[in-house]
């Protein structure tokens, strides 16, 4: 077993008010995420024209180079987030993803652009890790689900806004050309839009420096056995804390499942979600205007009906079901979704693609709620960033494969009507049905993975407290 590293020591809790005003400030923080990826999607189709792209090259650019460049600095984000003040590692991550967006407005050629979408990608990588990792420090245990919960369904909404507001920016271009100054007379829409989505980023660098962290509690450097989580400054004296592959090794079965399920998962999802926006507007002749402004709605309007389902659905079925409703949520959820992609493959007008939409994203919200409190679940406290950041890489890298994988039977299929969606489905459903399948072997494991975390967080919380009583006397 390798030797463990090591992080500063915990502070003290903050205030409940604290804490909601600084979910509040990540979720604001994710709906400019949402800004700034949505101008690419809404847009794709438009930036294919003006490049000349095929559709391999289209899938590259949206999913593969983004993936890939999450999953090499997933990880070295989440080693920052574990050791030093997370609130500066997320505003970082902020400011340089806003000047690739900008970066991206100015490629003059394909390659350019795929280097400022793999720019844009690798500054996002930090948000999930960051952000999952803050919240169950911000939060008790008995908030924490509800935190996570909220969070989620904020994430939702945000992210239906975040396509209405984008496509209202790419839309609002045309209105505002005539008031641009001369040098800018000349610049395309399209760029203009991206340059628009980051005007808003020093607001949001100094919303998340306004984030709570916790006073810091002294501990003994000499002593090997403390061992608690941080969330401020790095100035802290350093504690010993355990290592993330020795303890996947220890529980090898349950992230066996676990994640190669959430792999397939994820792989059959980019396969459609990535190309979605591209049906819609070739196959459906929506306009980004309309698409944007129609999954908008339908994303406010299965957040709420998903939260309801998910809010007394959970009610009823977790003393029956138990912890294991968690994961049993989500394998649930991923058959219906390869059930929804196979049904798309039916669609002639553009209202029955979006009925099926509306219908398969309300029911993925209870799952958007629960994948959070699952990897906290079977995380400690002290490896919870890093496994974030671990599970995004192997994640991203069936993201990054599955975008062009579709694109390249979807050049083969150019002459059927719906060949985009039918190469979508092609690769979607086998690999949900497949991801759901793993994830129902896991619920066992997951159980017993999560008593183990429990002893774990248990005696970190004992040794917690005896740092903190010294330091408030």
């Amino acid at each position: 077993m390798s030797e463990p590293s090591t992080i500063a020591p915990s502070a003290t809790s903050v205030s409940e008010r604290a804490a909601w005003w600084s979910l509040g400030v990540l979720t604001l923080v994710m709906l400019f995420a949402v800004l700034d990826r949505g101008v690419l999607t809404l847009q794709a189709e438009t930036i294919r024209k003006a490049l000349n792209l095929s559709d391999f090259q289209l899938g590259f650019l949206q999913g593969t180079a983004v993936a890939v460049t999450v999953g090499i600095v997933s990880y070295p984000l989440g080693w920052l987030a574990d050791r030093y003040d997370r609130r500066l590692v997320l505003a970082g991550c902020i400011i340089f993803w806003s000047l690739a967006v900008v970066g991206s407005g100015m490629s003059q050629n394909y390659w350019q652009l795929v280097i400022g979408s793999a720019l844009v990608g690798a500054g996002e990588a930090g948000l999930g890790p960051i952000t999952n990792s803050l919240i169950p420090d911000l939060f008790k245990p008995k908030r924490r689900q509800m935190a996570n919960s909220i969070f989620a369904v904020s994430h939702t909404t945000v992210s239906a806004l975040g396509l209405g507001l984008t496509g209202a920016i790419v839309g609002a271009m045309y209105a505002v050309r005539p008031y641009l100054p001369e040098s800018m007379a000349g610049i395309d829409d399209w760029r203009l839009a991206f340059f628009a989505v980051a005007l808003p980023a020093p607001l949001m660098v100094l919303l998340v420096l306004t984030i709570a962290a916790r006073r810091r509690a002294k501990a003994d450097p000499s002593d090997p056995a403390v061992a608690v989580p941080d969330m401020v400054a790095a100035a802290a004296d350093p504690v010993v804390v355990p290592e993330l592959l020795p303890y996947l090794r220890q529980h090898r079965q349950t992230f066996t499942y676990l994640i190669t399920g959430l792999m397939a998962v994820m792989l059959g999802f980019a396969s459609v979600n990535g190309w979605l926006a591209v049906i819609y507007q070739r196959v459906f002749m929506q306009t980004p205007q309309q698409l944007g402004a129609t999954l908008g709605a339908i994303g406010l309007a299965a957040t709420a009906a998903g939260f309801l389902i998910s809010v007394y659905g959970l009610r009823y079925f977790s003393p029956r079901v138990g912890p294991r409703l968690n994961v049993r949520v989500l394998w649930i959820s991923s058959l219906w979704a390869a059930l929804s992609f196979t049904a798309m493959t039916f669609a002639t007008q553009a209202w029955h693609m979006y009925t099926i939409h509306g219908v398969y994203v309300t029911l993925l919200i209870g799952a958007t709620m629960i994948y959070p409190t699952v990897i906290q679940t079977v995380a400690p406290r002290l490896l919870r960033a890093r496994l974030f950041a671990a599970l995004a890489v192997m994640i991203s890298a069936c993201g990054a494969a599955a975008p062009p994988i579709v694109g390249l039977i979807s050049d083969q299929l150019k002459h059927l009507p719906n060949g985009l969606i039918l190469s979508a489905a092609i690769v979607a459903a086998p690999c949900l049905a497949v991801g759901a399948l793993l994830l129902f072997l896991c619920e066992e494991h997951y159980m017993k993975t999560k008593h183990a975390v429990e002893l774990i967080d248990e005696e970190h919380s004992a040794i917690e407290s005896t740092m903190t009583e010294p330091a408030k006397a």
